[in-house]
């Protein structure tokens, strides 16, 4: 039994009198290869600028809301995570500072939490939001962490909203946990006529 043995051809080439070794693909016509490289390249550049500029990167890979949502952890009732201990503000023309404190209701430590507070003038035409950290930038179980927002609009202020919500992740939600504000309302002390 004769084993089959690969057969190479030595040339000698005119121009530079150098050896050449003649393989199987080596006197193949590759005009076809240039034209597919290009129209791959060009499918692939095409793809990129569409999951950039429009939802096909939602559609293709497995990002959803739901998936984000994994990121809160949930507290031990249930309930909402963040329990909102303070809120107070402050008017000076047509600046306004709102600063408050948060609570960790939750068991787990939660890292680079953003307070994300707009706040409106009294026309509701031109608000301004603003994200601010969080402090500390690590809340601990049960921890308190403390947030202050300032901002001058073009018109008088007229109100805000506060929400909360990770720097690379989802809002989180919160519940108001603040104690009712004690007023001492003055009573007239009826006078006995003698």
């Amino acid at each position: 039994m004769s084993v089959p043995r690969t057969i190479y051809t030595y040339r000698v080439s005119p121009e530079n009198n150098g050896l050449r070794l003649d393989l199987t693909f080596t006197g193949q016509d590759k005009s076809n290869a240039r034209p597919i490289g290009i129209g791959v390249a060009a499918v692939l550049i095409v793809f990129i600028i569409l999951t950039m500029t429009t939802t096909l990167a939602s559609k293709v890979l497995p990002m959803s809301d739901e998936y984000l949502l994994v990121m809160i952890p949930p507290s031990p009732d249930g309930a909402e995570p963040l329990g909102l201990k303070s809120l107070m503000h402050e008017i000076d023309g047509k600046t306004i500072s709102v600063n408050g404190s948060v609570l960790n209701r939750t068991t787990q430590s939660m890292s680079n939490v953003l307070a994300v507070v707009e706040m409106q003038d009294t026309t509701g035409r031109f608000p301004e939001t603003q994200e601010v950290a969080v402090q500390p930038v690590e809340l601990p179980p049960q921890g308190i962490g403390t947030f202050m927002a300032m901002a001058t609009l073009q018109e008088n202020p007229g109100g805000y909203i506060v929400k909360f919500r990770f720097a690379d992740g989802p809002f989180i939600p919160h519940k108001d946990e603040r104690e009712p504000a004690i007023t001492i309302t003055p009573q007239q002390i009826p006078q006995q006529i003698k």
